[in-house]
């Protein structure tokens, strides 16, 4: 299934931040939307400690190499056998990255502590659920 947002729905990512600072509490590391197509990016939060860990380069080094290489276009040609991508998980060492595809070009991704259990589809649609309530097939 291909996520996409109703016609009128903003992302709430005031909403997806809470319910994910609930769910994790200080493992949540940080959440960013992106737009690929204008490849821009909104930090929607970042753990305190990060903030002075990360410098702006660093994070906008980070957010930019993962819109360029993970973008939804991109990964379902590779993987163009399977269908519409609508969730990219990679474990790290030190942490795991979920990039949720809302459209084509718009998504958000999610940088939590490693050893955190993330269940998917479950994860995905918890936090789909959280930024626009209702989806669209």
């Amino acid at each position: 299934m291909t996520t996409r947002l109703n016609g009128n729905a903003s992302p709430n990512y005031d909403r997806l931040v809470a319910y994910l600072r609930d769910r994790f509490d200080d493992d949540l590391r940080w959440v960013a939307s992106f737009d690929t197509e204008r490849y821009d990016y909104t930090v929607q939060y970042v753990r305190p400690d990060l903030q002075t860990e990360l410098s702006t380069h660093e994070f906008d080094t980070v957010v930019h190499r993962s819109i360029g290489l993970f973008r939804r276009p991109y990964v379902e040609s590779v993987y163009t056998h399977l269908g519409p991508a609508r969730t990219m998980v990679v474990e790290h060492e030190r942490a795991t990255a979920v990039h949720l595809y809302l459209s084509d070009t718009e998504g958000v991704i999610i940088k939590v502590k490693a050893g955190n259990a993330i269940s998917i589809p479950t994860f995905a649609d918890d936090c789909l659920a959280q930024l626009v309530g209702e989806l669209s097939p």
